[in-house]
């Protein structure tokens, strides 16, 4: 639900003087309160908005994409409660299988620009990934009408058009939409196809290599190509994607010897001495915001601007404490190594998977590229990846 606290919503603008309220009931908002048929949109039940103003029967509110109306008085509340009234529409405010999720619709087309304005001329903040999950509480009900899917409190404002937004897509839906306009409209079939690839990266592998090939035969056929996508590096990591055998996952990755050079010195894991910290010229702390507070739990901490090591008691020999490169980014000097290949900040994406994507998985989806490695049953060393070259390493450690 969305929740926008501490801020007024005055077209774009926003000031500290917003107060939001909650709607007890779902409703219809009206351009005229003398007129039920001027309807803008529908707002769910604890809808937040703000009232500028009031008749003797109608409240005048601003809704969170921005919408001015009026909706017919009715007990309002600064909380909410988790509540759903009688008749709330469920095409524009699904709330799951069970009833019991907050309003929601999911994204039905593939690469959609999200943009920081209800308007085409607002600037793109990202791209929302097909069957995304996206939390509303009003719906226009105009032609081209936008709908606020950002933060609670508007600070980091995202909007898309309401008319993409539906109930969440299956692999076989868009496989047998695809096959339905195949060799008929080529604009359609693209259209079609470009569902397909995004829908395949989050499917099973047998999908994805399918989608992949009917991307890239209905791209060949039109005589175009999209220079967004490198269907052909795709294909490559989809195909190697399929040869995950975690049986052998741990022998091999005992094979590579991962470590990491620093500044011409070798690190390992494990291994790693406060003094070797100290050498680096790496300053020691007490804590990283955001570090875990479960599973694995560093009592310290050296840092630079591009480096953190981690350290933790070594248990097992009292009083020795050992350490972990926590994160780092792949500037000069600073690499990680598996095997033969050096993984410094000029290494090919491309390279990468070719040698490692047998032991990858890959949230494809998001951009950058975000490549993870499982370190045995303790959480995974993540490589991400921006325009084809790696940028940031991090080890993540299980809850």
């Amino acid at each position: 639900m969305i929740t926008c606290v501490l801020a007024v919503f005055l077209g774009n603008a926003q000031t500290k003087e917003w107060r939001p309220v909650y709607t007890s009931k779902w409703d219809h908002l009206l351009s005229s309160p003398d007129n039920k048929n001027s309807i803008l949109g529908v707002l769910c039940t604890e809808a937040s908005i703000t009232v500028l103003d009031s008749t003797r029967t109608h409240y005048k509110i601003r809704v969170s994409n921005g919408d001015v109306g009026y909706i017919a008085k009715q007990p309002l509340d600064t909380r909410m409660f988790s509540k759903r009234s009688a008749g709330e529409p469920a095409q524009y405010f699904y709330r799951g299988p069970e009833g019991q999720q907050g309003p929601h619709l999911y994204v039905q087309v593939a690469e959609l620009r999200v943009r920081n304005q209800p308007s085409t001329e607002g600037k793109i903040v990202r791209k929302a990934r097909l069957n995304e999950h996206t939390s509303l509480d009003y719906y226009p009900l105009y032609n081209d009408g936008w709908v606020y899917i950002g933060d609670h409190f508007h600070e980091q404002p995202e909007y898309i058009q309401a008319k993409y937004l539906g109930m969440e897509l299956t692999y076989a839906e868009l496989l047998k939409a695809y096959l339905k306009v195949k060799d008929k409209d080529i604009t359609e079939e693209l259209n079609a196809a470009s569902r397909l690839r995004e829908i395949g990266w989050s499917s099973n592998k047998a999908d994805l290599l399918q989608a992949l090939r009917y991307y890239k035969e209905s791209w060949e056929r039109s005589g175009q190509t999209n220079p967004k996508v490198d269907i052909e590096f795709e294909l490559l990591l989809a195909s190697k994607l399929q040869n995950l055998d975690y049986e052998a996952y741990e022998m091999e990755m005992r094979k590579l010897s991962m470590y990491y050079l620093i500044q011409g010195r070798r690190l390992w894991d494990g291994k790693i001495a406060e003094r070797e910290a100290a050498d680096l010229n790496l300053k020691k702390v007490k804590d990283i915001p955001d570090s875990p507070e479960c599973g694995w739990e560093p009592l310290f901490f050296y840092r630079s601007a591009d480096l953190i090591l981690a350290f933790e008691e070594n248990y097992p020999a009292k009083n020795k404490m050992v350490g972990s490169v926590y994160s780092m980014n792949f500037a000069e000097q600073h690499a990680v190594v598996l095997g033969k290949e050096i993984i410094d900040g000029s290494y090919s994406e491309r390279a990468f998977v070719t040698k490692f994507g047998h032991l990858l998985t890959v949230d494809w989806a998001a951009s950058p590229h975000y490549y993870r490695i499982a370190n045995g049953d303790a959480g995974f060393f993540a490589i991400t990846f921006k325009n084809g070259v790696p940028v940031a390493f991090e080890s993540v450690y299980y809850c």
